[in-house]
Formats: structure tokens, C-alpha cells, sequence
């Protein structure tokens, strides 16, 4: 049995204490009271310390929270409106140099964009909605008195356009100043709001310092207390033991999804790698890239060098995406936001086998919890097949389109369209080449051919083909009203054998895709000579049934065969112009107007075969111009007291050696003052000219001639009754005006085309 020997001075100390307690327990006690003092104060030092301290940094927060969603978006919104400001004054300046409406247009949206950004302003900064309705007031001032500058400039209403303009200019210098004003008072108190915040941030740092010290002595004590507790020792063991089973279950489980990442990576048909700073591209990426880039040499390699290498990208295209990507890595997450549109997301990148693809792009920022971007994350689809078949399938619908509008055309009068397209391509072509340098009579000839083969195809609603057309046309125009535009004979060349080349496609398609080859019932004229078969059978009856005794039935019977044989190689006018008529409606609907009623007096006169193509061409343009300059809209034609739908016709007769034709209509008139005051200021005619009212209507067969405001599919460029001119006279015929009333001084004239042609073109039936 074990014993424990105290020695005699501890068994008396012992002693003593028993003998004498309240003389010692003051001196156990007194080191308790201290350190339980000491904790408490420190607790409240704690407790105080750390209130502040969490005072200071919701403070701070705030202060943070106003410069990111207070100074930042209205900083931006205001350099916004100063570019949209400059971009209003471009528009307006180009609106008045160009002499167009379409940069006024323009101009009204981005004034529109700035004036809701304001809007947006007044709402994140209310404290300063008063000075924002201000520049708001300010710019719609000055947006209003610019538009009505550049109206009053387009439509030559300007009294004093140096003064008009100066007091503009005034006004943009003033919305400017208030602008920059209110900019600089906003910045400066962003700065003082940023300053505030690095104090405040100074200040947490010292508090955080101070706290750092009081936690070392509080843990101090905390250990004094854990060595005398073996209880919380265990406890804590215990809470040790649990972690760590707690940190190998996660690392376990990120292990996973380590591999699961890794196995995506190796499988995903998709390009997917990361960009480090300096534009390294990330050792870890998809195996799929190897497939797109054809290449193994991949990590480490500039992402420049790999993705943008022999691509369609222009140099210009290339730097910004090398900037763009370069200055968001590193930088806030705001900075991608400001510079990701100079990232390009579609390309097509010729790869070092030969092989050519088209590759889609998109752009994703890796930020950490700061909100600054660490690197790119950089997806690549190759969507080359895809594209392939989406260009198929286009074709297909575009080949569907153009036999449904072939459809809608008859056989007899879609082969005159192909005929009449081919002969004013080879006349163009013919033009072209023969002439070397800019001739303005030559751009007439070509322009009005195109006009024409324009009009012909929307009157038979081809109208894939009245798009490539537009474009042909639009060259040509240029040529005519651009005096610095340059003579390219080759890509005149190369433009005309597109419409050469779309023609071939109708062609084709009619004859190949639809099986209808040929003329159609009518035929070519120098082969078949059409005349009612009842016609021949009755001259064919006289000459049997004639006598040889009877003068007077032998020459009834030869008149008769005479009047068969002036028959033959002859088409009604109505038959003639039927598909020209029958497009009437067609186009009313798209210029806002009532169908007209169209009615064709021929007396009894028809034409023959020669004539039928100068009479569509003839015809297209003419009725198209009394559908569009002519009748009215249905409401004005009714507030006028007239019948909603307008009146076309056409009167035909034969005399005096000729074929007369006249065509007229109930709308309103020929604007004869608009005509001479678009004279005078083409420099036409003189304003101080007494020129008769008739000489100046005919200005209007004048080339490049047009009162139109605007210039559309339709009408507007000064072609149309030019080229009726052309046409006519090329076969010795001619066009003019005539006045069908009384009112000399008027500016508003009714009045008829008188269209002539030599009396070899028709007959009297």
C-alpha cells in the first residue's frame, strides 16, 4: 500500500489554515476577483471597440455603395449624353449638308436615348433632380430649335440662317457648359465621398489593430481558464476531430468534382479554354480544342496566336480584341462590361492544313469575390456545318420564292419579261464597254434600262428580283448625281452580270424547275402570225362564194381578205397591257390608296406584235406615275367630293398618219408651280423667265427630273417619264402634256399625255 509523506512544515501550514481560515481566504480569493475583473472589463472594451468598429463599416458600405451605384452610373450616363450630344450635332450638320431627313431621324432617337437617360439620372440621384430637369429642359430646347433649323434649311424656309444657326450654336454652347458644370460638381463629390471612405477605411484598419490586441490578451485569459478545464479540453478535442473528419469528406467530395470537370472537359464537343493574364492560354482545357484548332500545341500559348491566326477578322478588328482582352483581366469586373462588345463573337479562320471554319465565340469574365477578373473563360463552337446548311436551306427558300412568284406571272407574259430583261442587260453591257470614261448621257441610257426592267418585275411582283435590281439602279444614280463618284468599268461589268445572272436564275428555274419553255400562246412574231380563226374562215367564205361575173361580191371578198391580213401579227391594247392593269391593286395597297378603275377605249384599233414590247415599257412607267403622282388617298379624293376610287384612262384613235394615244385621270392635276420652282432651282429655267406654263410641264420628261419628296421603290429619282421619252422617240413616236382646262395662272393643272407612234404600229381592226 502505497503512502504519501508530507513533511512537518506542510502539516503545519495545513494546520495553521484549518486553525485560522478567515485569515487566509482573503488572500486565495483576492487573484480571482482580479482576473474576473479584468475579463469584464475587457468584454466591455470589447463590446464597445467592436460596436464602433461596426458602425464605422456599415458607414463605410454605405459610403461604397453610393460611389458604385450613385456617382458611377450617373458619371456614365453623363459622358453618354455628351457623346449622344456630339453625335446630334454630326447628324444635324450631315442632314443639312446632304440635304436628307434620314440623319434627322437620327438625331431624334439619340435625342430620345439622352432625354431617357437623364430620366434614368433623376431616379439614382434625386438629390439633384432639380439640376437634371434642368439640362433636360435645356437639351430639348436645343434639340427642338437644331430639327427646326435643319427642317427650315431642307425645305427653304430660312429667313436668316446665319442668325437661326448662331443663336444654335449659342444654346448647344450653354447645354454644354451646364452639362460639364453639373459633371464636375458630381465628381467632385465622388471624390469627396471616395475620401471619406479611405478615412473611414484607415480608421477600421486602426480599430481592426486595436481589436487584434484585445482578442490577444481576452485569449490570454481564455487560455488561463482552458489549462484549468479539462473538460473544454476534450471538448475541444472533440470539436478538432470532427473538422477534420468534416475537411476529408469535402475534400473527398471536391475531388469529385475535380475528376466530373475533368471528364466534361475531355468529352464536351466544345472548345472551352481559360486566358491568364498576359493572354496565356490555361494548361487545363477541352480536348475539343485540339479537334477545332487541329493542333496539340495548345496550353501556354498566346490565345492571340491560336484563336486569331489567318482569320477574316480585319487589323483594326484584331487590336481591340487584343486591347479589350488585355485591359479587362486584372481589372473590376466593370471594366469587361465597358469593353465586351470589342469582343468578336463570329469569325471564319483558315487553319495551317487548308481547311476553312466558321467559328462562334462567347466571351465569360472569372472574378473573385472582389470583382476582379482573374481571367477569360473563352468558348468555341464550330459551327461551319451548321452555317453550310443554313445557306442550303436559304437557297432552297429562295428558289420556292422566286417559282411562286414566277407562278403568279402567265408563260406568254413572263417570256416577254425575260426577253425585254436580256435585251436592256445586253444594251447596258453594250454601253459599259463602249465607253471609257464618265459620260452622263451613257449613266442616263444605262439608268433608264434599269428602270425599266425595275418596274417591269414589281409590276409582275418578282420581287427577288426587284431587290438586286434596286442596288444596280442605286450605282447608276450615284453615277448620275455624284459628280466625284469615278467610272469603274469593271465593276459595272461585274454589277450588271449579277442581274445578268439573276435573270439566267428566273430563266432556269422556268424552264428547268417548271417545264415551261417557250413563249407560251403567243410565240415569236416572226413565226407565228395570230389572227381570229373565225376571221379567216369568213374571208375564206367570200373569196369561195364570189362569182367570177360579180365585181361587186369579188370586191367585198377582197376587202374582206384584206382587213384578215392587216389583222394578222395584231394583239388587242387591253390584252396587251392586262398584266400592267392587273398590278394596279397591288400597288394602290402599298401606296396607302383605293384600287382605280382602269378603263381602255382602243375604238376598235389593235397593234401589232412589234409594238407590244415599246407599249409595256411604255405603259409600266406611265400608269405606275398616274397611280402614284395622280390619284389621291381615298380620304382626300372624298373631302374634295370625289368618288374614293380614282379614274385611269386610256383613249386610243388613229390619224393624220399616227397613232394617238391619251391618257389622263380624275386625281389632282400637274403641280405646275412646284414644276417650275424645282426648274429654277435645278437651274432649268430662270426665276425672272416668263416661261410659258406648257414649256414647263414638259420639264418633266426632263433627265433626272422629279418633284417627289422622298425617293422610293416607286418613284422619286427623275427616271420614269425620261425614259417613256426614250423609249418613244427611239422608235419615232414622241409624248407631251396637254392642258384639258382653262386656268392659265393656276399651279394646279388638269391635264392628258398625248403619246404618238407612227401609224406602222397598229391597225384599225
Amino acid at each position: 500500500m502505497e503512502q504519501t509523506m508530507q513533511s512537518p512544515v506542510d502539516t503545519a501550514s495545513k494546520a495553521a489554515l484549518a486553525a485560522d481560515p478567515a485569515t487566509h481566504a482573503p488572500s486565495n480569493s483576492n487573484p480571482l476577483r482580479k482576473i474576473i475583473f479584468m475579463v469584464g472589463v475587457a468584454i466591455v472594451v470589447f463590446l464597445a471597440v467592436t460596436s464602433y468598429s461596426v458602425r464605422k463599416s456599415f458607414q463605410s458600405s454605405d459610403q461604397l455603395s453610393a460611389i458604385k451605384d450613385l456617382y458611377f452610373p450617373v458619371l456614365q450616363q453623363i459622358d453618354a449624353n455628351i457623346v449622344r450630344l456630339d453625335k446630334m450635332e454630326e447628324l444635324f450638320m450631315r442632314s443639312v449638308m446632304l440635304g436628307e431627313h434620314d440623319p434627322l431621324d437620327e438625331a431624334e432617337d439619340f435625342f430620345h436615348k439622352g432625354d431617357q437617360a437623364f430620366a434614368d439620372m433623376e431616379k439614382i440621384y434625386p438629390e439633384r433632380a432639380k439640376d437634371i430637369q434642368a439640362l433636360r429642359e435645356e437639351n430639348k430646347q436645343y434639340n427642338d430649335m437644331a430639327l427646326k433649323t435643319a427642317e427650315d434649311f431642307l425645305g427653304n424656309k430660312v429667313g436668316n440662317m446665319p442668325e437661326q444657326t448662331k443663336r444654335m450654336n449659342k444654346t448647344l454652347n450653354e447645354l454644354r457648359g451646364s452639362i460639364k458644370k453639373f459633371r464636375e460638381s458630381s465628381y467632385n463629390n465622388f471624390v469627396k465621398t471616395l475620401a471619406q471612405s479611405q478615412q473611414t477605411v484607415k480608421l477600421n484598419l486602426y480599430m481592426g489593430m486595436a481589436l487584434g490586441v484585445m482578442n490577444l490578451i481576452f485569449m490570454g485569459v481564455l487560455v488561463f481558464f482552458i489549462r484549468n478545464n479539462v473538460a473544454m479540453m476534450a471538448v475541444i478535442a472533440e470539436q478538432n476531430a470532427s473538422l477534420e473528419r468534416r475537411v476529408a469528406e469535402r475534400t473527398s467530395q471536391l475531388r469529385q468534382k475535380t475528376h466530373d470537370i475533368q471528364a466534361m472537359l475531355q468529352n464536351m464537343p466544345q472548345g472551352v479554354l481559360t486566358v491568364l493574364p498576359g493572354g496565356v492560354i490555361h494548361p487545363e482545357y477541352s480536348a475539343y480544342m485540339e479537334t477545332i484548332f487541329e493542333t496539340k500545341d495548345i496550353a501556354g500559348k498566346n490565345f492571340m496566336e491560336l484563336v486569331f491566326t489567318n482569320t477574316s477578322l480585319g487589323s483594326n478588328d484584331l487590336s481591340q480584341v487584343d486591347a479589350a482582352a488585355g485591359s479587362c483581366i486584372g481589372e473590376d469586373l466593370m471594366n469587361y462590361e465597358f469593353n465586351s462588345h470589342l469582343l468578336v463573337t463570329e469569325f471564319d479562320i483558315t487553319l495551317p492544313t487548308g481547311s476553312v471554319k466558321s467559328l462562334e465565340l462567347s466571351w465569360s469574365p472569372i472574378a473573385d469575390d472582389n470583382d476582379v477578373v482573374e481571367k477569360l473563360m473563352l468558348c468555341v463552337r464550330d459551327v461551319t456545318e451548321f452555317k453550310k446548311l443554313a445557306s442550303e436551306a436559304g437557297a432552297q427558300k429562295r428558289e420556292l420564292d422566286i417559282i411562286g412568284e414566277i407562278l403568279a406571272v402567265s408563260q406568254e407574259k413572263f417570256q416577254d419579261f425575260i426577253e425585254s430583261s436580256y435585251k436592256f442587260v445586253a444594251e447596258n453591257e453594250e454601253i459599259i464597254r463602249k465607253t471609257p470614261q464618265k459620260d452622263l448621257d451613257a449613266v442616263g441610257l444605262l439608268f433608264r434600262n434599269m428602270h425599266t426592267i425595275k418596274g417591269n418585275a414589281r409590276t409582275y411582283g418578282l420581287l427577288n428580283m426587284t431587290n438586286v435590281v434596286h442596288e444596280t439602279e442605286q450605282e447608276y444614280d450615284e453615277l448620275r448625281k455624284d459628280d466625284e463618284k469615278v467610272w469603274d468599268q469593271d465593276a459595272l461589268l461585274n454589277q450588271l452580270a449579277q442581274v445578268h445572272a439573276l435573270v439566267d436564275d428566273y430563266h432556269r428555274i422556268n424552264d428547268v424547275k417548271l417545264g415551261r419553255k417557250g413563249p407560251g400562246r403567243r410565240g415569236n412574231v416572226e413565226r407565228f402570225l395570230m389572227v381570229e380563226k373565225d376571221q379567216v374562215g369568213h374571208a375564206l367564205e367570200l373569196i369561195k362564194n364570189a362569182g367570177a361575173d360579180d365585181t361587186e361580191a369579188m370586191r367585198k371578198a377582197l376587202a374582206a381578205v384584206e382587213r384578215t391580213l392587216r389583222l394578222i401579227g395584231t394583239e388587242k391594247i387591253d390584252s396587251v397591257l392586262s398584266g400592267i392593269v392587273e398590278s394596279m391593286p397591288s400597288l394602290a395597297t402599298e401606296l396607302g390608296k383605293e384600287p382605280p378603275q382602269i378603263t381602255i377605249a382602243d375604238n376598235g384599233i389593235v397593234v401589232r406584235n412589234q409594238a407590244i414590247g415599246l407599249l409595256k415599257n411604255v405603259f409600266t412607267h406611265l400608269f405606275r406615275n398616274s397611280m402614284d403622282h395622280g390619284l389621291e388617298t381615298g380620304d382626300v379624293r372624298h373631302a374634295a367630293g370625289k368618288n374614293p376610287v380614282g379614274r385611269i384612262t386610256l383613249d386610243v384613235a388613229l390619224a393624220d398618219g399616227q397613232l394617238k394615244m391619251r391618257l389622263f385621270d380624275d386625281g389632282k392635276g400637274l403641280a405646275v408651280g412646284r414644276i417650275r420652282q424645282k426648274a429654277i432651282d435645278s437651274g432649268l429655267i430662270q426665276a425672272g423667265d416668263n416661261t410659258p406654263p406648257e414649256t414647263v410641264a414638259n420639264l418633266i420628261f426632263a433627265s433626272g427630273f422629279s418633284t417627289a419628296d422622298k425617293v422610293t421603290e416607286v418613284s422619286g429619282r427623275g427616271v420614269g417619264m425620261d425614259a417613256v421619252r426614250g423609249f418613244l422617240r427611239n422608235e419615232g413616236g414622241d409624248v407631251a402634256i396637254h392642258f384639258t382646262d382653262d386656268k392659265a395662272e393656276s399651279d394646279q393643272r388638269a391635264f392628258e399625255l398625248q403619246i404618238t407612234l407612227p401609224e406602222k404600229f397598229a391597225v384599225k381592226a
